[in-house]
Formats: C-alpha cells, structure tokens, sequence
C-alpha cells in the first residue's frame, strides 16, 4: 500500500498493510531545511521545500500546510507578534476586535489574494505536484473557536462568553465564513485531507463548547465534507470531557493530545471515526531515548491500534530540536511492530 492507501485504509475504519505515522511536523522542517522560521510561515514554496526535505529523509506517511495559527486573523488586519526564528502568534494585550462595532469593519478576504492565506495553498500545490497522488498532503484551517480568539483576544474571548454572548455567536459566525471559504479554496487547489485546528477549545466546559463551539465546527466541517474531502480534527490539552461532543462531529480522523488517556479516549469515542496520536511531544520525541519511543510505539498500538482505524504520531507538533534519531525510531518502530495483524507478543513490553 502506499501512503494514500493506508490512510483511506484506516478512515474506512479498517486495518492496512502497516499503520500510518504521521506526526505533525512544523518547525522541525525549518529546522531541517535551514531556513528561518518566519520565511517558512511567509512563503509557500519555503515551506513547501522544507516539508519535502523532511518527508524525503524520514520516509513518514504525511505534509502538512499549517504554520501558525495567526495566517487568516492576520489577513483581515489583526496584529502579529513576529520573531526571525519563532512561531508568530496574537500579542496578549492587543486585538482586531476590541468591541461590538469592530465586528461591522471585518471582510471576508481573498484565499488568493496578496496574502498568506494564498502563500499557505501555494505550498498545497507545490506539495501536490511533487509527491503525487501515492501521498497525503494535509490542508489545513483553523476552527472557529480558536480563529474568534486570535481575532477577540483570549482573555476577551473567555469573558465575552458570561458577559456578551451576543457578540461571541457574530464573531463565530465569521470565523465560520472566512475558514470554510480558505477551506474550500484549498479543496479546489487538491487538497484531499484537511486539518482542523482548535488549540484553544480544551480551555472551556462542556456547556460552553456546546453553546459557543460546536454548533459552528460541525457546520463548518460538514459544508467542507459535502465536497468529499477527509477531515482530521485536533484540539490540543486534555479535552477528555469533551470527547462526547467530538464524537457527535462528522470527522474522519480525530488527533489525541498525549494528556489524553488513548483507551479511555477509545472507549468513549467508539469505533466511529480514525483515533490518531498520542505520544508525548516533549517527555518522549524531544527528550526521550529511541528505545523510549519504541516504547511509546508500542504503548500506543496496545492501546489503540489493535483494530485498525489507527494513525500513530505524537499528540502535537512534533518539537523543533527533536533529534533526528527519535523521528527515525518512529518510523521503524511503525513499520516493526504495526504491520497487520498486529502480534500481541510484539507489543508487550
């Protein structure tokens, strides 16, 4: 099977030839590549570079076209906090809306007009061609939720939902609008997977995701699905008491944090949709050993791999300096121990 193969594999709910591995790689590729990270988050074929120097070394079963989470709130005018070799992101004191009346100034913009937004679906497209059809490049939004709060502002966000809820479901239903027209566009571009970022969605209850959030994620992941394109979703924390609404969205692949306890995380979400992760980023990729990645590896099959439906990868972005000897024992590991049937007697341990 190739890539592709496995991945369609599993999003069917079946087991394929070996499981995925697919972690998240961002700055690790700049890293890689040599370039700053500002330039990779700015120019389409930068990033698109980097993504296939670290694919074309390690040998992993997926790309990917996020950067940031600031891309789309920067586009319509919000402020950005940028360093030479670090990830930009919302200033904490500052935001585009700092009232009712600034939601009135906000515009739909462009997904190919002379911004970031188009820079992102250029590298979509020089991935796309480059690897072929044998391969799995991730497009990639962000959830309204998490684009409200780079929008609002965190702290204002968290308030608005006790003290101006009104203004909360306006910005959302935005928020809605502007990722579902970059999600499409990139659909038109290729795309044939897409990513939904929500890092921020971990931080309130369930009532209020109920009320604030979920009414438009599903929306906006169901209007991109209409188009037959694959939706992975990831919410970065420890989202346990969330997991009954994450499984009431149309997905087809949802990424665990590794704060999540992955049987649990099974039992609860059912044999409905794809389970990836959920090795630790930092205590096992970044400062952990080869051997205690096996380890992981094989901890992650026990737990939820046995019957298919599986993508194994840490449980966020895998960290920039990780050495290059951890990302390689994952892959090895992936393809010693999750080949089909899987063998019980290889994952004990």
């Amino acid at each position: 099977m190739n890539s592709y193969e496995r991945y369609e594999a599993v999003c069917n709910l079946r087991q394929p030839d070996r499981v995925p591995v697919s972690p998240l790689i961002m700055t690790f590729a700049a890293r890689l590549a040599g370039v700053k990270y500002s330039d990779y988050c700015r120019y389409g074929e930068v990033m698109a570079s980097a993504q296939l120097q670290s694919i074309r070394r390690f040998g992993y079963d997926s790309v990917n076209v996020t950067s940031d989470a600031v891309r789309e709130s920067e586009t319509v005018g919000a402020p950005v906090i940028w360093q030479e070799d670090e990830v930009p992101g919302a200033p904490g004191d500052d935001s585009l809306i700092k009232g009712p009346d600034d939601l009135k100034k906000l515009r739909l913009p462009d997904p190919l007009g002379p911004n970031r937004m188009h820079e992102q679906i250029k590298a979509l497209r020089i991935l796309q061609r480059e690897l072929g059809d044998g391969q799995v490049v991730y497009g990639w939004v962000e959830a309204p939720f998490q684009e409200a709060a780079m929008l609002r502002g965190l702290s204002n966000l968290m308030t608005d939902l006790y003290e101006h809820p009104k203004m909360v479901h306006a910005l959302m239903r935005f928020a809605t609008e502007m990722e579902l027209a970059f999600g499409l566009a990139q659909v038109e571009a290729g795309a044939r997977y897409i990513g939904v970022g929500d890092a921020v969605a971990s931080l309130v209850s369930p009532r209020h995701y109920r009320e604030y959030n979920f009414p438009y994620v599903s929306e906006l992941i169901s209007s991109l699905k209409k188009t037959g394109v694959r939706i992975k979703y990831h919410a970065c924390g420890n989202t346990t008491a969330l997991l009954p609404l994450f499984a009431e969205l149309e997905l087809d692949i949802i990424n665990l944090d590794s704060l999540i306890d992955l049987k649990e995380a099974k039992a609860i979400l059912g044999h409905k949709m794809c389970v990836k992760g959920n090795i630790d980023p930092a205590r096992v990729m970044l400062a952990g050993t080869p051997e205690q990645v096996r380890a992981e590896v094989r901890r992650c099959l026990r737990e939820g791999g046995m019957d298919g439906g599986f993508i194994l990868s840490p449980g966020c972005e895998l960290p920039r300096d990780t050495p290059y000897e951890n990302l390689e024992a994952l892959v090895a590991a992936a393809d010693e121990y999750g080949r089909y049937p899987l063998k019980d007697s290889l994952l004990e341990g």
